[in-house]
């Protein structure tokens, strides 16, 4: 072992150790690893970037950008919610479809974005009393992890180890190459959890204050838009009246809070409106009565459209208590905002408290906030700040047909030129994003917003990793060692084997990650074996996606996890059996397929 190789393997180990403990988020640990091998000079500055530059990583960031497109033009929502029928049927039947329809569209859009938007299908399914969550919830984020693995972009560890592949010089994965595989593992799988659940899985608590929970009064703002119909009215002649649920506090005009009788104000375009009305109203009306919902912060300069709200409960030792609705905005990340805040009717003792809304303590234990932006993240944050996650609300928003047929054009497009071998992938989503952006139907801005970075600084925190193993000869030096343990293994057991391997290292560290590290070494021990590395490639590439024994494995389970419906054990038990169901699969059809 020269000293290089000692360097890389220590970088690895402490990495390791990193992705594991969680002490750091993944993507300072990408960095980490970065500049380690910088300032050994393992690699060199132009290498420890490439990254930023490298293929796989410049599709994902595409991909990405398209899914923002389908999800924020509400495709994504409206495919789902075509499905939602067949939830009213017996569960034997509708859980294995759902899990179908499910895998079906995360093999052709982000894993996450579909699974996040069943979730919020699935809250409002069970607070109707329709379905039990806790037997649904599982399942789905497992199936789009199935899903996701069946064709080349369906998640970013695909692109990943095809990008390996082709600098290796075995050459990219076309865009169905390994589909067959992920089809069978998809069908074998689904009836495997369907059982598993049915038995493992616990029953939601149904609690008195989830019954009620759209019965809960906020208080927000709203903006009349172009076209609405309250233009022209006076309050007592809309539904933003006493007598309906919803109550008008204030009209804000420009810099101006109107202090006249509200009852006989004539409603203008642009006049801000401060309502007090339940979630339910929120979500349903706002649209019917042509307002956008700007939420509670006053100095907002943008309109911020959402059609996805979080409700989080203030827990007594949270560091949120005692500060102002503006304080507690502030302290959010910015992608993360309040839209409203549950009325405490103290308005109606002080009519002019809303104009001083800012300025008074308002946050205190049990107050109840919706809030917009990335659902994990608002988990996350909900967890480390004693609040207690409760409800995630979706609405279909009002977008213009032309852009919600565009979106779903974009992803057809890319589907068809890569699939077709017309273009490559990279330059087949490029396209898909140029279509999305010069037709406005996805603005910059959002796209920015919604992009997941972590995702880009681990790929491109991780990739001089692969490059330093290749510079040193750690692959080489790894791949040897294992060669003279597995030389006289036949090929089946040595895919099991390095199949059962990622599997397990991806349940503790990113599958991303875990795919950067074993790949290059497997082609080694292809190599001195004299196999077809493919599926070996191909073993560690399901073997990364199949994260299913441990919570944090996927970002999918880690989203359903933080919900508190289900405990670690459930992953462990369901996912460790699928798990090793897929392993004795894999050992039979990546041989019989493959080799």
């Amino acid at each position: 072992m020269t000293f290089e190789i000692g360097i890389v393997l220590s970088i690895l180990a402490i990495a390791f150790l990193l992705f594991v403990s969680e002490q750091f988020t993944v993507d300072k640990t990408a960095f980490f690893i970065l500049t380690s091998l910088l300032i050994f000079g393992i690699v060199s500055p132009e290498e420890s970037v490439s990254g930023f530059s490298d293929n796989s990583v410049l599709t994902i960031l595409c991909l990405m950008i398209i899914a923002i497109g389908l999800e924020k033009n509400g495709v994504v929502a409206l495919m789902a919610q075509r499905i939602v029928p067949i939830m009213h049927w017996p569960i034997w039947i509708f859980l294995p479809l759902l899990m179908i329809a499910v895998g079906i569209l995360s093999s052709f859009i982000a894993t996450t974005a579909v699974v996040i938007i069943f979730i919020k299908l699935v809250n409002e399914l069970d607070k109707m009393g329709k379905i039990d969550k806790a037997k649904v919830l599982l399942p789905i984020s497992f199936a789009g992890i199935l899903g996701g693995s069946c064709t080349l972009m369906g998640t970013s560890t695909n692109l990943i180890v095809s990008g390996i592949s082709r600098k290796s010089g075995i050459g990219n994965f076309s865009f169905f190459e390994f589909s067959a595989a992920g089809v069978i593992f998809l069908a074998i799988a689904i009836p495997v959890v369907f059982v598993l659940a049915r038995i493992f899985l616990p029953k939601s608590v149904k609690e008195e204050a989830d019954n009620l929970a759209d019965k809960f009064a906020y208080i927000t703002s709203v903006k009349i838009r172009e076209g609405s119909k309250l233009i022209g009215k006076k309050p007592y002649e809309t539904e933003i009246w006493d007598e309906n649920d919803i109550r008008l506090i204030k009209i804000q005009r420009g810099k101006r809070y109107l202090r006249t009788d509200l009852k006989s104000e004539t409603l203008q375009e642009n006049d801000i409106l401060w309502l007090d009305l339940t979630i339910e109203d929120l979500t349903s009306k706002s649209e019917s009565l042509g307002l956008n919902i700007l939420g509670v912060d006053q100095d907002l300069l943008e309109e911020q459209y959402t059609n996805e709200y979080h409700e989080v409960i203030i827990l007594p030792n949270s560091r949120y208590v005692n500060m102002s609705v503006k304080e507690f905005n502030e302290q959010l990340p910015e992608d993360i905002s309040v839209k409203a805040v549950n009325s405490e009717k103290d308005y109606e003792r002080n009519p002019n408290m809303i104009y001083k809304f800012f300025s008074k303590k308002f946050i205190n234990p049990g107050n109840r906030v919706l809030l917009t932006g990335n659902l994990s993240e608002i988990q996350k944050i909900a967890h480390s700040n004693n609040l207690l996650f409760t409800n995630s609300v979706l609405t279909l928003p009002n977008i213009p047909t032309y852009k919600k047929i565009i979106s779903l054009l974009a992803i057809l497009l890319v589907i068809f030129l890569s699939a077709s071998n017309t273009f490559s992938i990279l330059k087949s989503a490029l396209i898909g994003v140029a279509l999305c952006l010069f037709t406005g139907c996805i603005q910059l801005k959002d796209a920015y917003s919604g992009i997941n970075w972590q995702v880009i600084f681990l790929l491109a925190g991780m990739i001089p990793l692969g490059i330093a193993m290749k510079n040193t000869g750690t692959d080489d030096f790894i791949g040897s060692h294992l060669y003279s343990i597995l030389k006289s293994v036949p090929t089946s057991a040595v895919i099991a084997l390095v199949f059962a391997f990622t599997l397990l290292m991806s349940g503790f560290i990113s599958n991303n990650a875990t795919a950067i590290i074993l790949a290059p070494i497997v082609i080694v021990v292809a190599q001195k074996m004299n196999l077809n590395p493919k599926p070996l490639l191909y073993a560690v590439m399901f073997g990364a996606n199949f994260s299913f024994y441990t919570p944090m494995g996927y970002q999918t389970n880690a989203i359903i996890y933080g919900m508190g419906i289900y405990k670690f054990k459930h992953f462990l038990l369901i996912g460790g059996i699928l798990s090793l169901v897929l392993l004795v699969v894999a050992s039979f059809i990546l041989p019989l397929l493959y080799t």
